[in-house]
């Protein structure tokens, strides 16, 4: 099992994306079009998942339009998927009724797990094992203020189940945490988009697992401490209803 222990760094991190065949949801938001144009850039042949059906996406990558809710559908696609970058979500920001709690936690945080474990049953040999990787876009909302409770909520709540899926994951599961960049999500963010996306791959084939990305420094001291003390929580209280 490649994520069983809360490493930081491993060691046999895809250094190359020339061929790999990277899916990437979200993929017309600033952040997700920052993602396949680098990927493009790097050599991989990108399947750019979108509910928007409008989205013209750049010669050579192969759009792919999804909904919400039908998740199941992706798999045919996701079986030769290398790496798998679940990106989609949504900031209902001040709002606190019911539909945007329902909408908030369905987008980010449910069929997000979803999608991984759809990807994760494609790993079923021991090549897979070594080739397949899922990054997740988690947020630094994880342990900081986003000035938005039901984002904070819902990605928070998303962090904490990838720790679990790490447990039992058949291949590497990278978290993504970031910090607050310019999107149609977040207007007043101040990082720019496609450099996050550089940065993002950059450190993900440099073998890191909990890619930090942020100007908050409180964010590289919070979450370290953060995700050891609640994967030693889930560790002792919870049990694997895997076979051996």
């Amino acid at each position: 099992m490649a994520d069983n222990l809360p490493q930081s760094i491993d060691t046999n991190s895809t250094r190359s994306l020339i061929g790999k065949v990277v899916a990437v949801t979200g993929a017309s938001g600033a952040l997700g079009r920052g993602l396949v144009e680098e990927l493009s850039i790097q050599g991989a042949n990108v399947i750019a998942i979108t509910t928007n059906s409008s989205t013209i996406f750049p010669v050579g990558v192969t759009g792919l339009l999804w909904q919400l809710g039908a998740e199941s559908e992706l798999l045919p696609h996701l079986q030769a998927v290398d790496i798998l970058i679940v990106n989609h979500g949504v900031n209902v920001y001040g709002d606190r009724s019911f539909t945007a709690i329902n909408k908030s936690f369905e987008v980010n945080t449910f069929s997000t797990i979803r999608i991984a474990e759809l990807f994760l049953s494609t790993v079923t040999s021991e090549g897979d094992r070594e080739s397949k990787e899922l990054w997740i876009n988690t947020s630094e909302a994880e342990v900081n203020p986003a000035f938005s409770p039901l984002y904070e909520l819902s990605k928070r709540t998303l962090g904490d189940l990838i720790i679990l899926l790490r447990f039992d994951s058949p291949c590497t599961i990278r978290k993504l945490v970031l910090g607050p960049f310019k999107s149609q999500l977040n207007p007043y963010g101040v990082m720019s988009a496609p450099w996050v996306a550089r940065a993002i791959i950059f450190l993900a084939q440099r073998g890191f697992r909990n890619i930090i990305i942020t100007i908050n420094p409180l964010t590289y001291l919070l979450f370290p401490i953060k995700e050891l003390a609640q994967y030693w929580y889930f560790k002792l209280l919870t049990k694997s209803e895997r076979i051996v």
